[in-house]
């Protein structure tokens, strides 16, 4: 987890684990044969076998996992593995918790199409984290290798054992990959009487159960499973991967804690995390010197949150600290005042520490990333499903979702990965769940105002004058904080010349870069070559938006498999406005636009003020996560928003009074 804690057992398997690795590399490469990429369209690799076992012990406190794994190559693309490769196979991994795991086997080996059986070397298995596609958060420590002399053809084998002195988690599984799956199982052995919850998603894979003495095996099989194909801006792998999660009531792990013996529901997981913080939120000496320090200098509760915002941004710093129990126990708040560092845990826990000091009602709370982690499964009470904290503040009868890792945003903005997500809050004595909610669109405004104005030579100069608040305003801050002025005119140059080529900036300059209270401003004047046209007696001028709109890139597929995140709801507004060239009039103006529809709102209306053609464009984004079923509707709404953020303007040679006007394009 980039931020807190992420669960997921690289799980494993093995009755017949050994015996499978016994098995001669040419038995094996026969065993396979009609594996061939003819009967797996466009895919380089098959899973042809992936088998797991999770075996608790009789006092249901520790966990063995075992695990068998078989992948066929199919195309010598899975054997790219360079820069942003996209279908690397030979990178090998096997994760493990550094603090309740050991892993007590590790083998893997490559079989050529020949027979030759090729091993790896336990000594080239590099122990570090990793992240995987599907786990972009993921800090979990890999041993990590890279197979040897693979082919098209080849196979590569690989199994472990793995020992957890405590339980987490006794299970969590995907039965999808990037590659298509021939068969995969999980089998869980416990006593019979060990409590644990399952599910699987986006799947109907039912268990079977074998009882022996006083042991249950539950086994659950999937078959001839599909590929996930990735879409750019596609929803949480998470929500839509065929998965298994197995989820214990006793988190062993956390044994010292014993509120944490028994998790049913999420109140009982608030309660739990509570314990755990109850130390690390004392208020010390150098805690109240800096509440008192706010209290001073803040009067009503919006300026004493605002206040304790801007502490954290000007004196904290943020740095990752998540192994094993440090997952879920921040750093106390003392520490953090005292050393001016903490994780994403420890500046929320500070945050609720001073806002409470100040007399606001203020909790800490985990949640789980909706970029990273999708919807959290409510049937399913866990940390496992948490990856982040942030704090939840009440001031002024508003509640506020303050993310502290997020610094270039202001106090009342929520990160759009936090939105729409169950959270838990951890009130002292009365832990509850709680929704992030998703904030509308005018708290996302990006406001534009640019002016073209006939030049020498058909060229035309522009300037523009762009406000964003919001999300907008947060992103934009932070792609721009740690720019020089040479790399803000190259970057802001660089979007200008996408839109018309050519152009050259020949001014720029940005505000409320060092305040987040503020909202960012972008101002520039430009050169744009060539951009009247000669059309007969008349001239022609293509408007556009000069910055772009990038929510029209997330409808560049003509369909999609997987629901569309549009990350948040949002509002442009831009107002064109082009100088009459001297001597001329328009012929007409551009055609008036609107469309209500559940995905968005649009508006352009034209008008000529004294020497000016105006247009004002305005676009709502209504929609956050558009369904796949709805994807091909939505398409056709957002191209004609994105055809309508561009007209062709037409002058021709003034009229005498009382000649009549036709319609521009």
């Amino acid at each position: 987890m980039a931020r807190m804690i992420r669960v997921a057992v690289g799980v494993a398997v093995l009755g017949g684990l050994v015996a499978g690795c016994a098995t001669s590399g040419k038995a094996v490469i026969e065993q396979y044969q009609s594996v061939t990429p003819t009967r797996f369209e466009g895919a380089v690799a098959v899973v042809l076998e992936d088998r797991a076992v999770s075996t608790v012990d009789d006092q249901g406190e520790s966990l063995v996992q075992e695990g068998f794994r078989r992948i066929k190559i199919l195309d010598r693309k899975a054997l790219d593995c360079g820069p942003e490769a996209p279908n690397c196979k030979t990178q090998r991994h096997v994760c493990y918790n550094e603090t309740f795991d050991k892993i007590e086997l590790l083998e893997a080996r490559t079989i050529t199409p020949e027979g030759e059986v090729i091993p790896v070397p336990r000594d080239e298995m590099v122990d570090r984290t990793f992240t995987t596609w599907n786990q972009p958060d993921s800090d979990l420590r890999c041993f990590v290798w890279s197979v040897k002399g693979a082919t098209p053809g080849s196979i590569f084998e690989e199994r472990w054992r793995i020992r957890s002195t405590k339980i987490m988690i006794v299970g969590y599984m995907f039965f999808q990959d990037l590659d298509p799956v021939l068969e995969m199982t999980f089998t869980v052995d416990a006593p019979a009487d060990y409590p644990y919850r399952w599910k699987v998603s986006n799947a109907d894979i039912q268990p079977t159960e074998e009882k022996v003495g006083n042991r249950l095996r539950r086994t659950w099989t999937a078959r001839e499973m599909a590929p996930i194909i990735p879409e750019p801006g596609m929803v949480a792998p998470d929500d839509v991967q065929a998965k298994l999660m197995v989820v214990n009531e006793n988190l062993s792990a956390y044994g010292e804690f014993p509120t944490c013996r028994k998790i049913k529901t999420w109140e009982d997981l608030g309660t739990c995390w509570q314990e755990m913080l109850v130390k690390q939120q004392e208020i010390t000496p150098i805690v109240k010197a800096v509440a008192d320090e706010i209290a001073a200098k803040a009067t009503t509760e919006t300026e004493k949150l605002k206040a304790v915002w801007q502490y954290l941004n000007k004196n904290v710093r943020y740095v990752a600290l998540s192994r094993g129990l440090q997952g879920l126990i921040p750093l106390s708040a003392h520490v953090v005042c005292d050393k001016k560092y903490g994780d994403c845990k420890a500046v929320a826990g500070l945050i609720s520490v001073l806002c409470r000091a100040v007399g606001l009602k203020a909790d800490p709370v985990i949640i789980g990333t909706r970029s990273e982690r999708g919807a959290v499964d409510l049937d399913l009470p866990g940390p496992f499903q948490f990856n982040h904290s942030i704090a939840r503040v009440e001031a002024d009868g508003k509640v506020y979702w303050m993310d502290a890792t997020t610094r270039t945003f202001d106090h009342a903005t929520i990160p759009d990965a936090d939105q729409g997500v169950d959270v838990v809050v951890a009130r002292p004595g009365a832990p509850f769940l709680d929704k992030v909610p998703v904030q509308p669109p005018e708290a996302n405004v990006s406001e534009t105002k640019v002016s073209f104005t006939p030049a020498a030579e058909g060229a035309m100069s522009l300037e523009l004058d762009m406000r964003s608040t919001g999300n907008f305003a947060g992103r934009f801050r932070a792609g721009a904080f740690e720019m020089t002025t040479d790399q803000v005119k190259q970057w802001l140059e660089g979007m200008l010349s996408e839109t018309y080529p050519g152009a050259s900036l020949l001014e720029q300059s940005i505000s409320g870069r060092e305040d987040n209270e503020l909202p960012m401003g972008v101002r520039l004047k430009a050169s744009l070559p060539k951009a009247m046209q000669s059309s007969g007696t008349g001239l022609t001028f293509e408007v556009r938006q000069p910055l772009g709109i990038g929510t029209f890139g997330y409808f560049n597929l003509p369909k999609r498999r997987y629901a569309l995140d549009l990350d948040f709801l949002r509002t442009y507004e831009t107002r064109f406005e082009v100088q009459i060239p001297a001597g001329m009039q328009p012929a007409g103006l551009p055609r008036n636009v609107m469309l209500d529809s559940e995905f968005l709102k649009l508006e352009r209306l034209s008008q000529i003020e004294n020497d000016r053609l105006v247009t004002e464009y305005k676009l709502v984004v209504k929609m956050l996560i558009i369904p796949a079923d709805k994807y091909l509707s939505a398409r056709e709404a957002f191209l004609k928003a994105q055809d309508a953020s561009k007209f062709v303007v037409l002058f021709e040679p003034a009229k005498q009074k009382g000649a009549k006007v036709g319609a521009a394009r």
